[in-house]
């Protein structure tokens, strides 16, 4: 099993020897298959330090080395974005010689996967998750007749468990073909991560959607997908053990659901969805100059010619919005998102449209049921593109 390296938290190597001088670092980083012998081409950095101070001892940090390979996207398919990292160490002593059994920590004989996950603080240095899960625990939430998306790690997971009213309704196995592509897998409730809604599981089918009123009625009166528990059985350290997540839906609202997408912190997709109101708003900076209207050949001016112009306008959208009443330990998930470099919006209409969020929250307390009873939560973000597009 490949320990696990977050990029947006240090990862540290240290090589230590009593007769230590030098250390060289050779970084390979790759997508795909597993290779023990990766190509001369994965070879992204080479380092080369000296000891210092006379501890003996050399340290590598590579966790920002490593995230410049890794980009993690959305457009609606919950795909894995993970790298292979293989670092290879020479330790040499005073006389230039090589040193045959350095003590490396953590050890680099096998290779990490690495994925843009981080720690807290108080997790200490090189976290490492391999508890099959990858989001946190809590209860999550859904809306009517659509799916949820258990992120889930294929190295530690080995199956799991969607039940409703007590019964298993589904089962999904894991397996791992050591691939990147498939590192982290989206487990879905109704087994399809892809198509989590009557329109787009007709469309997937090569079916035709018609929108009729009698339509609509037949869509809202069935509930594919519906859970109230999932269950996640993995290994650690030759142990089975399981975790549970509940599931609670949604009411219907009289207001158009939002999903938002996230980047958590263990570098995986997760959803949160925002069912109450939500207010739409844009901002616009320019510049302004004073033009020349005035025509000297007749002495004369257009009185409908701008004098006062603008330049370079552009117009930013915002959005606020609010979530509807949930549990306590939805904190969690709240607190990453507040954590997120990258967030998604969807709108759950026929068109299902994605846009890229920038959270322009930048404060939030977190409620808790003893003393705010209720706990919902108001969050403001910027549509992270301009409205005119301005791209070259």
């Amino acid at each position: 099993m490949a320990k696990i390296i977050n990029t947006r938290s240090p990862f540290f190597i240290k090589v230590s020897d009593s007769t230590l001088d030098t250390a060289k670092l050779e970084l390979y980083i790759y997508e795909g298959v597993y290779d023990t012998s990766p190509d001369a081409a994965d070879l992204k950095y080479t380092i080369e330090k000296s000891e210092l101070e006379g501890n003996n001892i050399i340290v590598f940090e590579i966790s920002e080395l490593v995230r410049d390979y890794i980009e993690t996207k959305y457009d609606g398919e919950y795909d894995s974005y993970t790298v292979w990292v293989n670092p290879v160490i020479t330790a040499t002593n005073e006389t230039g010689g090589t040193i045959t059994s350095p003590t490396i920590t953590p050890s680099v004989s096998g290779q990490f996967i690495a994925t843009e996950g981080y720690g807290y603080f108080e997790e200490g240095a090189n976290p490492d998750f391999d508890e099959g899960l990858m989001m946190s625990e809590g209860t999550i939430y859904r809306v009517n007749d659509r799916s949820v998306n258990i992120p889930v790690s294929a190295e530690t997971t080995n199956s799991l468990a969607f039940r409703l009213n007590g019964d298993t309704i589904s089962s999904v196995t894991i397996s791992d073909n050591d691939n990147t592509n498939q590192k982290i897998q989206y487990i879905a409730s109704d087994s399809n991560s892809e198509a989590d809604s009557y329109k787009e599981r007709v469309l997937e089918a090569g079916g035709t959607f018609e929108y009729n009123s009698l339509l609509e009625a037949f869509e809202e009166s069935f509930d594919i997908g519906a859970v109230d528990e999932v269950y996640i059985n993995y290994t650690n350290d030759t142990e089975t053990k399981t975790k549970i997540l509940k599931v609670k839906t949604f009411d219907c609202s009289k207001y158009e659901p939002i999903r938002v997408t996230f980047v958590n912190k263990y570098g995986a997709l997760q959803d949160l969805y925002f069912t109450r109101r939500s207010n739409e708003s844009i901002n616009i900076t320019s510049q302004d100059f004073k033009a020349s209207v005035f025509d000297f050949t007749s002495l004369s001016y257009d009185q409908t010619a701008h004098q006062q112009r603008t330049l370079n306008l552009v117009g930013k959208e915002s959005v606020t919005l609010n979530t509807d009443y949930i549990d306590e330990s939805c904190n969690e998930h709240i607190k990453q998102l507040m954590l997120s470099e990258q967030i998604w919006m969807t709108r759950l209409t026929d068109e299902e449209k994605i846009e890229p969020l920038k959270l322009k929250t930048q404060s939030l307390q977190m409620k808790k049921r003893v003393s705010d009873k209720l706990i919902q939560y108001t969050m403001q973000f910027d549509v992270a593109a301009d409205k005119i597009n301005t791209i070259r």
